[in-house]
């Protein structure tokens, strides 16, 4: 899990030292805060379904499906809520939050599928077949 969240981290400075002061100078700070809020969403959705899969590693195939495609469509509404809130009543720029969910959605799906493809398979359910 360190890994994971070491290569977020990296992600994260590369993005905002690469984007943030560009997009503050370009459009100021209405448009950063709405990126950083999209950012921000992401992260935890990745960290959150990061932490349910290894979590779920654990367990046997069926309830390690039920934890990962559950927790799926669990983290997948609370983005929406999130997403709606922060258009809604926060009223943050449209495009940039909705550009931002998109951009470091798909960076941290590539991230999480790279880490869980390296991952050696656990002992503990290694049946052999």
């Amino acid at each position: 899990m360190r890994s994971f969240v070491k290569q977020i981290a990296a992600v994260l400075l590369v993005a905002w030292v690469l984007g943030g002061y560009p997009l503050y100078l370009w459009q100021g700070t209405d448009i950063l805060i709405a990126a950083g809020v999209g950012c921000a969403i992401c992260t935890l959705n990745a960290l959150a379904g990061a932490y349910l899969a290894i979590w779920g590693m654990r367990r046997d195939n069926r309830t390690f499906m039920t934890i990962v495609f559950g927790g799926m469509g669990i983290r997948l509404i609370i983005v929406l809520i999130f997403f709606f809130v922060a258009l809604k009543l926060v009223k943050l720029h449209v495009f940039s939050l909705t550009l931002s969910l998109f951009l470091f959605y798909v960076v941290f799906q590539i991230l999480e599928i790279r880490f869980f493809v390296g991952r050696p398979p656990d002992k503990a359910n290694n049946s052999g077949v």
